[in-house]
């Protein structure tokens, strides 16, 4: 697009922003989310979706937006008739979360575009399951997880300039530091940023700043909600973002014609998709109404972005880094195709997660039993595992109904932890519940699967030797 065009496009958004801007933007969720990329996990066992409220908030002026709030529905008798006392015992020692948990996050932005905006909802999720999601997935079958985040981690290398420019505008002078450190690290010792050694070794994380975040540090306001075709969910000001922040984008000066520069873009965006399979259909299953529940999640998400300004590393006590043989175990049999890789704590050298991945190779439904799957330490049973991410509900819905469907030809990943390892909750995200997680002890650690097809039960253990 030509300078001139973006500028008419830029005073046009302002000029909207002014006459709609939601000064009464607020988030009551005093946590910060991570700038690394997550992943819902469990999305099944999350049955809290946001609903409308009754009565004063549907008298409420348009101009004021709609107040959505997430409800927790009550634990199923049954459920908890199945807890063990090591469940009662987990549950009474989060009791604290359950009343944080009932503070719903509210969110307030005027949304005087609703129609359009959900004529626009529906025009993606077409374009997601018609077009994107199959064309990821045979994108996925051909290049390999590892070439897939390499491609991510090259653009998010070639955004450096974005990154440190808004660090400086809003003050971060330390993240903008840690900005010239990344690039430097990544693009010579990281292959042109193909590679991440500064997150991985050097304990430097990114700063995810946009010109948006900007916006919102100097107190403007949202503005209106827009849900733009192909670019999805957009406040004004973030909008406005976006196009500023296109000017310090690389692609856009030094890919011509316009036709390969959309085309790089745009290649960038499905790379994307392909690594975050799941997670639209994940929020979208759990949400009554699908369109509030992705409009909420993107204000809350961006209000978090703006409270947060700045990610720094932690203060870490170095440790002995562990290794695991093999670095993934697999297991393959006529029913499906499984792998557990152990994963080490972001900035230090031990183990605290698996990353499990099953593939329903058959042409019918799989459950995966997860009340009869343990975690085995040294050929011995230690208890059961826990699903990084889950809700506080979550974890109670989890004991109620712990078979978790597969579909045909579907992979299910989860990061999952051994429920004695849990430290403590630190915090309740609006993703869920982050814990705290303890090392993974030296020796034999695995999990010994159940997975059920009807009334045939398939059994798998997977082990790896984790040392120093």
């Amino acid at each position: 697009m030509k300078p001139l065009s973006w500028m008419v496009l830029l005073v046009a958004f302002i000029t909207v922003g002014c006459a709609h801007n939601s000064t009464s933007t607020l988030s009551l969720e005093p946590t910060v989310p991570s700038v690394q990329e997550r992943r819902v996990t469990l999305a099944a066992a999350e049955k809290n979706p946001p609903q409308s409220k009754e009565g004063k908030e549907e008298q409420s002026p348009p101009e004021v937006g709609e107040v959505q709030e997430q409800k927790r529905p009550p634990a199923s008798e049954e459920g908890a008739e199945e807890l063990s006392d090591e469940d009662l015992d987990f549950e009474e020692d989060l009791d604290f979360l359950e009343e944080e948990s009932e503070e719903a996050e509210v969110v307030l932005i005027a949304d005087p575009l609703e129609p359009f905006n959900r004529a626009m909802f529906h025009f993606n999720d077409r374009l997601y399951f018609w077009l994107l999601k199959p064309a990821a997935r045979g994108y996925n079958w051909i290049f390999p997880e590892d070439f897939r985040v390499a491609v991510r981690n090259f653009f998010i290398n070639l955004l450096f300039p974005v990154r440190f420019v808004n660090s400086i505008l809003q003050g971060n002078f330390r993240g903008a530091g840690i900005e010239v450190s990344r690039f430097a690290v990544n693009s010579t010792i990281g292959l042109f940023g193909f590679f991440d050694p500064s997150s991985r070794g050097l304990n430097l994380p990114m700063q995810d700043e946009d010109l948006g975040q900007t916006l919102g540090v100097a107190r403007m306001g949202h503005g209106i909600f827009i849900n733009m075709p192909i670019l999805g969910p957009h406040s004004t000001r973030s909008l406005i973002g976006w196009v500023g922040d296109s000017f310090l984008d690389p692609v856009t000066w030094y890919v011509d014609p316009l036709l390969l520069r959309w085309g790089v873009k745009g290649y960038k965006k499905f790379n994307n998709v392909s690594l975050t399979l799941g997670d639209y259909e994940a929020l979208k299953e759990a949400a009554i109404d699908p369109y509030i529940a992705i409009r909420n999640a993107f204000i809350q998400y961006r209000n978090a972005l703006v409270k947060e300004r700045g990610v720094f590393p932690e203060r870490v006590t170095p440790v002995e880094v562990y290794s695991s043989n093999p670095d993934v175990q697999r297991a393959s049999n006529d029913y499906f195709d499984a792998e557990l890789k152990p994963q080490r704590k972001e900035g230090q050298g031990f183990f605290t997660t698996f990353r499990l991945a099953l593939t329903n190779k058959t042409k019918k439904e799989l459950n995966l039993d997860w009340e009869n799957t343990f975690y085995l330490l040294n050929n011995q049973e230690k208890g059961r595992f826990l699903w990084e991410g889950v809700t506080w509900d979550g974890l109670k819905e989890i004991r109620g109904q712990p078979l978790v469907p597969i579909a045909a030809g579907e992979t299910l990943t989860a990061v999952i932890f051994p429920k004695q390892l849990l430290g403590r909750a630190s915090a309740v995200a609006p993703r869920g519940v982050q814990y705290t997680q303890g090392a993974l002890p030296e020796g034999e650690n695995g999990i010994d699967l159940v997975v059920r097809q009807n009334a045939k039960v398939i059994r798998e253990k997977m082990v790896v030797t984790i040392s120093k």
